[in-house]
């Protein structure tokens, strides 16, 4: 299965870069995390009301604003999910920022039940992204 959430922006990718672009920084932006960490290449999150989770992450570009990472372990049961967060110029000099993910889930039932969850969580993040960035002074 594959979830994508993408939002616009008129701040230019860079400076979104600059509050998104490290992968541990993600409980600064997403309501989802309340904290998280890096130990090597594994991000450590800690969701909400969910419990720990664990994800390595595979690639991770500042040239080009992006990071992928794979699902490690923790709360979600799913057989295996990997995710893209990603940054990109837009021609009016704003941006567009693409979060997706692709999983196996065990079933179609708990896959589109994961589909959901997984799209919420990143459409919190995106709208709480978006927020701080209009909030941040140019």
């Amino acid at each position: 299965m594959t979830v994508e959430e993408t939002t616009l922006s008129p701040a230019p990718a860079g400076d979104i870069w600059k509050l998104c672009g490290a992968p541990a920084s993600i409980a600064e932006w997403s309501p989802a995390v309340g904290k998280s960490w890096m130990d090597g290449d594994v991000r450590h999150v800690e969701l909400t009301g969910a419990g720990q989770a664990r994800e390595r992450i595979t690639e991770h570009d500042d040239a080009e604003r992006y990071y992928t990472y794979d699902y490690v372990d923790g709360p979600l049961v799913l057989d295996a999910m990997s995710s893209r967060f990603a940054v990109h110029s837009t021609a009016d000099g704003g941006s567009r920022i693409v979060w997706s993910a692709q999983f196996a889930a065990v079933d179609d039932a708990q896959g589109a039940e994961l589909a959901q969850a997984v799209s919420g969580m990143y459409q919190a993040g995106l709208t709480s992204l978006a927020a701080l960035v209009a909030a941040s002074p140019s």
